[in-house]
């Protein structure tokens, strides 16, 4: 299988963009090995779309491509965080915006009451 012309590129830019941000957890080529792995994993595919004549749509397919390694990536480095920081990923929160949003007035409330906001189990 060969590889477009634009991944090495691709895989470059996603690869540093994660590794500014977990470059205390991973090592750069670590996570290039990761995308060109996830790309393996999908060559033909994204051959296809990265091979479109229409360069409106292949902008758009590139752009798909990057977002979807770079999530990828961005996995890869939170699970290698958590391996060396020694807790779980699964260990790590996310709120949806709803949750914020329910919350943000008692928050504020707290700070102009000053008064400590106690976590209800």
């Amino acid at each position: 299988m060969s590889i477009h012309p634009s991944v090495p590129d691709i895989v470059t830019s996603v690869a540093n963009s994660i590794y500014r941000r977990y470059r205390q957890f991973v090592e750069r080529d670590d996570v290039k090995q990761e995308c060109y792995t996830w790309y393996y994993s999908r060559a033909e595919h994204f051959n296809a779309l990265l091979s479109v004549e229409n360069s409106v749509e292949r902008v758009i397919n590139e752009k798909r491509m990057v977002w979807q390694m770079r999530r990828h990536c961005e996995r890869y480095a939170r699970k290698e965080k958590a391996a060396k920081s020694g807790y779980k990923p699964g260990d790590e929160p996310f709120y949806d915006t709803v949750t914020i949003a329910q919350l943000l007035p008692y928050v504020i409330a707290s700070i102009i009451n000053d008064t400590v906001l106690e976590a209800v189990v």
